[in-house]
C-alpha cells in the first residue's frame, strides 16, 4: 500500500471511531489508550498537513497567474536540486519580490488561519465533550503548530523561510536573528494554546471524583 493509502485509510478508521455510536456511561480511555492512538495518527496527520502546505504555495501561484509545473504532497528528492523535501511544488512565471515572498510564506499563513480557527473552536460551545474528538482536533492542530515552527531552526537553502529572508535582504544568520526570534517567540505563543487543548484531553478522561456523603440532618419544630 502506497503512504496516501496507508495515510487515507487509517484516516477514515480514525473517523468511524470517533463517529461510532457510544453508550453514555462509557468508561473514559485511559492516558496510555490516548497517546498509542494520538501516535496512529502521526501518518495521516502528516498526510493532511503536506497537502495544506504545499498546496498553499499552489493555490499562491495559481492566483499570481503562474503555472505550477510540479505538486508533490509526499516525500521524495528533488530532480533539480538533489535535496530530499517532505512535499514539493515547483511554479514558472512567479515574477516581483512580494509575489515570491508570499509564495514561500503562505504555508505560514495557512497554518496561523488553521490555529486562530482552532483557539476560536476550542473556546467555542461546539468543542467535542469526548475524549475521542477532542483527541483528533488535538493532534491536527499540534501538527499545524509544529508546520509552523519547524522552520525556526532550519538553516537549508531550500527552507522556505530562508528563500524568504533571503528575498528581505537577511542573507546571512546575523541578520536573520531578528526574525528567526519572532518567529520562536510567535511558536512559543502558539505552543501554548495547543498546549492547553493537551491539557483538557487529558483532563477530560478522568473519572469524576466521588461526590462527598452528605449525611442526612434531622430538624424539629417546636
Amino acid at each position: 500500500m502506497s503512504v496516501r493509502g496507508a495515510a487515507v485509510a487509517g484516516l477514515l478508521v480514525v473517523l468511524v471511531l470517533v463517529a461510532r455510536p457510544r453508550a453514555a456511561a462509557a468508561d473514559p480511555p485511559s492516558d496510555r489508550t490516548l497517546v498509542i492512538v494520538g501516535l496512529s495518527l502521526a501518518l495521516p496527520t502528516y498526510a493532511v498537513g503536506v497537502v495544506v502546505h504545499e498546496g498553499s504555495h499552489a493555490l499562491t501561484a495559481k492566483a499570481a497567474g503562474a503555472d505550477v509545473v510540479e505538486f508533490r504532497p509526499w516525500p521524495g528528492r528533488s530532480k533539480q536540486t538533489g535535496a530530499f523535501q517532505m512535499g514539493l511544488t515547483r511554479v514558472t512565471g512567479l515574477f516581483g519580490t512580494k509575489t515570491r515572498l508570499a509564495f514561500y510564506l503562505a504555508p505560514k499563513v495557512a497554518d496561523l488561519a488553521l490555529l486562530g480557527a482552532y483557539v476560536g473552536y476550542y473556546h467555542s460551545g461546539a468543542y467535542p465533550d469526548g475524549s475521542w474528538g477532542q483527541l483528533v482536533v488535538t493532534v491536527l492542530a499540534t501538527g499545524f503548530w509544529l508546520d509552523f515552527a519547524k522552520d525556526t531552526i532550519m538553516w537549508s537553502r531550500h527552507n522556505d523561510l530562508v528563500k524568504a529572508m533571503n528575498l528581505m535582504g537577511a542573507t546571512d544568520e546575523l541578520r536573520r536573528f531578528p526574525i528567526r526570534l519572532g518567529f520562536a517567540l510567535a511558536s512559543a505563543g502558539l505552543g501554548y494554546l495547543v498546549l492547553q487543548g493537551h491539557e483538557r484531553l487529558f483532563a477530560s478522561n478522568d473519572a469524576p471524583a466521588t461526590a462527598p456523603r452528605v449525611l442526612p440532618v434531622l430538624s424539629t419544630t417546636w
